[in-house]
């Protein structure tokens, strides 16, 4: 062996060790957080990239040697993913607001493509993709706490989180279930990691998830987290290797958690500056030695792991008085609260009621059960629904059904339920797909549950599905993209070698799907040129982005509104009309164009527009 490593050539031994580089981990990091530093992918002009480059390595897995295999579940996934793409697609023959269904049928082409890909390349190493979810989560959460924790180097504003972590991906919610999915999947590896300096790692990893997921003040996250655990501890082999694992960093955890719930300029919105990074730094201290004492925690625990064996009689006595606990905890609360369905009325009612006060200190939102306008959002999903009951009435068009239909005047786009907003925009065909898709996971892992990490991908998973039952998750790409990565890990095996016509049928569909993502970044292109254009006042160049932006999507009315907006705002009200005549021709149903117009007309014209914006919003300004 040395003499034919002595032969080999620099060239050749630095290609080797290229190879053995854990290429599928770093694949899933660039995907997960690339997509989560633009915005969390959230807006359209972040799909085109995610979308090619992950076709892109579908087809290079298709050229693959050996042959690429695909289990039964795998692609039963991969066809059910594009099915729904398909359907969504072809929601744009009957929706009510064309320019957004085309735009969902693009976003969900980056799910299509980051499944695909993830399927065909993980085969072998299944686990390196939650590596790589988990190491994305702790470079976003990460980056989220600079920002709170050194404010006065990297401090970011947004007045529209009221003070709640966000930042990079922009919302509060899925910052904080994004937190909770890697500190789920960090506790897993944790625990079985494969080597020592890999557990040291997970568990350092988890007072930060965790401290980014308590600055979120997200309450569904935290639920989500739990519900997470539990799933992972009912497929996990070796539970007490589990709870050991957490209960050997929870300590460290709960006192980063609570130092910081004790600084008033961490948790107060409107804290001055000084305040906030004084209290900053010394949490960041308070949270160094956390990590510090959490990964020696658990390396104490993987050095007694070899040395105790715990008999099958006492791990089921073990189990067995956790279960009573369990219980006893379940019957106290009765005892204390009320009946099951007193306790189901009282959560209920508080959760239906009013939001929760955004002043003073953030802590006491963590107690309030107040859903914060979801049922509302919910009664007109449903009111959808029945208008609309075989179809839908097409992908994107909830904001739509909200501006007519909604008891108060706020803005909402989408129903914060991905179940409910699907049925009423995709139609019983819409759900059954979405429905099947998400549960083939769940199946796997059930019947893999001996593979490495499984128990811990099924957590990360379960705690995405359970909170887009109360969230618009679907809708921020990078949460998505870590929830797809961890479900291609459970569907992921060995299965048989894909044949001729099934590598055919795969390569098509990559190519289909790069195409796709070519396209949404052409596409995009000219608006981000129409808004720079219209901002240094330089109309003519807006005008031919606009018609540019219109000639490749014909069928959005995007490019006029904007255009129609910026001229209106600077007072070309004869350029703004010709803009604003064209938006709502191709989309009737926008109150905003109506609107806008109405501002740009005058006599009939103008009366006409607001009529028609009262129909379509009747809380609106043209009221």
């Amino acid at each position: 062996m040395r003499v034919v490593a002595q032969s080999l050539s620099p060239t050749a031994v630095a290609s080797a060790r290229l190879l053995r580089l854990p290429w599928l981990a770093l694949a899933g990091v660039a995907l997960v957080a690339g997509t989560g530093f633009a915005h969390g992918g959230y807006f359209p002009s972040s799909w085109g990239w995610p979308t090619v480059a992950a076709a892109w390595a579908a087809a290079l897995a298709l050229f693959a040697n050996p042959p690429v295999e695909l289990g039964r579940l795998g692609a039963a996934a991969a066809a059910l993913v594009a099915a729904l793409a398909a359907w969504t697609a072809l929601g744009a023959a009957w929706s009510l607001d064309v320019t957004q269904t085309v735009l969902e049928a693009e976003r969900t082409a980056v799910y299509v493509a980051a499944l695909l890909a993830a399927l065909l390349l993980a085969r072998r190493r299944p686990e390196r993709l939650l590596h790589g979810v988990w190491a994305a989560a702790v470079l976003l959460c990460g980056w989220a706490l600079v920002t709170r924790l050194v404010p006065d180097r990297f401090g970011v504003v947004d007045p529209i989180s009221g003070y709640r972590l966000s930042e990079p991906i922009g919302y509060w919610n899925a910052l904080g279930l994004l937190a909770a999915m890697g500190a789920l999947l960090g506790a897993g590896l944790a625990a079985r990691a494969s080597s020592r300096l890999g557990r040291a790692l997970a568990a350092a990893s988890l007072p930060p998830l965790i401290l980014t997921l308590y600055f979120t003040f997200s309450r569904g996250a935290w639920v989500a987290l739990a519900a997470g655990l539990v799933a992972a501890l009912a497929l996990a082999r070796g539970r007490l290797q589990l709870l050991a694992v957490v209960g050997a960093a929870a300590p460290w955890i709960a006192i980063a958690v609570w130092r910081a719930a004790v600084s008033p300029a961490l948790t107060t919105a409107g804290s001055s500056l000084p305040a906030m990074a004084r209290q900053g730094h010394r949490e960041a201290i308070v949270l160094a030695a956390a990590s510090a004492a959490a990964a020696l925690g658990v390396l104490v625990v993987a050095a007694v792991e070899p040395r105790l064996r715990v008999a099958a009689r006492w791990r089921r006595i073990a189990g067995a008085s956790i279960g009573a606990l369990a219980a006893v905890a379940v019957v106290a609360a009765f005892v204390h609260y009320g009946s099951p369905a007193t306790l189901a009325s009282r959560a209920w009612k508080g959760f239906s009621g009013t939001g929760v006060a955004q002043t003073g200190s953030l802590n006491g939102r963590l107690f309030h059960l107040s859903g914060t306008g979801r049922t509302a959002q919910w009664h007109v999903a449903w009111l959808d629904v029945e208008r609309h009951p075989v179809l839908g009435s097409g992908p994107g068009t909830f904001e739509q059904a909200w501006f007519r239909d909604r008891p108060v005047p706020s803005k909402v786009r989408d129903a914060h339920n991905l179940y409910l907003e699907t049925l009423a925009e995709l139609g019983p065909v819409g759900l059954a797909l979405l429905v099947s898709l998400l549960a083939l996971p769940l199946v796997a892992a059930v019947r893999g549950r001996e593979r490495p990490l499984v128990f811990a991908a099924v957590g990360a998973y379960v705690a995405f599905v359970l909170h887009a039952a109360v969230d618009w998750d679907w809708e921020i790409a990078a949460v998505t993209l870590a929830a797809i990565l961890c479900a291609a890990a459970l569907l992921a095996a060995p299965g048989r070698p894909l044949a001729v016509r099934g590598r055919r049928v795969a390569l098509a569909g990559a190519v289909l799907l790069a195409a796709v993502g070519v396209y949404t970044i052409a596409s995009q292109l000219p608006l981000s040129r129409l808004a720079s254009a219209a901002k240094r006042g330089d109309w003519p160049a807006a005008q031919h982005d606009a018609s540019r932006a219109s000639s490749l999507a014909p069928w959005s009315a995007e490019p006029w509104l904007a255009l129609g907006e910026a001229e209106l705002n600077a007072g070309r009200l004869v350029d703004a009309r010709v803009a604003l005549r064209k938006a709502v021709a191709k989309n009737s149903g926008d109150w905003a164009a109506w609107y806008d117009l109405a501002r740009a007309t005058f006599a009939y014209e103008r009366t006409q527009s607001l009529a028609r914006a009262r129909v379509l919003d009747p809380l609106g300004p043209a009221r």
